[in-house]
């Protein structure tokens, strides 16, 4: 016969044990305590610490991401911007990307009225401006612009060896004069210089 006296910590009544207590039928004993086991007390729950982001991530709504090796820092002052003029397109072009990957913010026109119209529509830092245009001379074109805008530098470049010109140039107000050709290294030595002034 299977023992049923103890299940799951309950003792049914026994009628045939003549030295305990009867009970009746089915009814059930307290139940025993069971032995602690040998486990360490719990130590308190840590509490738990979370670090938030206090600036967004890129991609997050409203902010977006810099192009690699586009952002600087914010005490660094602004890339210069500089308008190229000269009627030789190919030499112009060429001009502002060298700036540009020297750290400008470089444009081109090429021709007076070009640079004039532009000289109206964004503040340049500086204009390199070429002496010997069709139409409309750079020197004209800086008298013009040192009018209209009396605050920008100007330098002067140009294509022909005359002792007249550094005169010419200096007398409508232009900040320097180089002679043509001209290392692109120079040039760009020569407009820091004059955007230092």
């Amino acid at each position: 016969m299977l023992d049923l006296s103890q299940v799951a910590g309950l003792r049914l009544a026994d009628r045939a044990d003549p030295g305990g207590p009867a009970r009746p039928t089915g009814a059930m004993a307290a139940p025993r305590p069971l032995p602690a086991p040998d486990v360490p007390p719990a130590s308190p729950p840590r509490p738990v610490t979370l670090v938030l982001p206090t600036t967004p991530t890129p991609g997050e709504r409203g902010v977006e991401a810099e192009p690699v090796g586009a952002g600087e820092t914010d005490a660094q002052s602004p890339a210069p911007v500089v308008l190229i003029v000269d009627d030789n397109v190919r030499l112009a072009r060429t001009v502002v990307a060298f700036m540009e990957m020297q750290g400008f913010r470089a444009h081109a026109a090429h021709s007076a009225e070009e640079a004039l119209f532009a000289t109206h529509q964004v503040r340049f830092d500086l204009v390199v401006l070429d002496i010997n245009m069709p139409g409309m001379d750079g020197l004209e074109v800086c008298r013009r612009l040192l009018a209209a805008i009396p605050g920008v530098r100007v330098l002067m470049v140009t294509g022909r060896d005359s002792a007249e010109d550094p005169l010419r140039a200096a007398a409508v107000g232009a900040r320097g004069l180089l002679t043509k050709p001209i290392s692109l290294a120079a040039l760009r030595d020569e407009m820091l210089r004059v955007l230092a002034s």
